[in-house]
């Protein structure tokens, strides 16, 4: 099964309107794609939530 061009639009819009790196988008939407051509392990998920984690930017400053 392939991942739907709508969802990864919106994970794209969505990244950059919350002024997160590309990396981000790209990495979610990998994981996705992983989730959807197979089963998946907890450890494998881990890896992803951790790589996905490692990108986003935390602005620790109030707006």
């Amino acid at each position: 099964m392939s991942l739907d061009p709508e969802v990864i639009q919106a994970i794209k819009d969505t990244v950059r309107e919350e002024k997160q790196p590309e990396t981000v988008a790209n990495r979610l939407i990998a994981w996705l794609r992983e989730m959807c051509n197979s089963s998946l392990s907890l450890e494998e998920h881990s890896v992803y939530i951790e790589t996905v984690r490692k990108a986003i930017i935390v602005n620790d400053t109030e707006d």
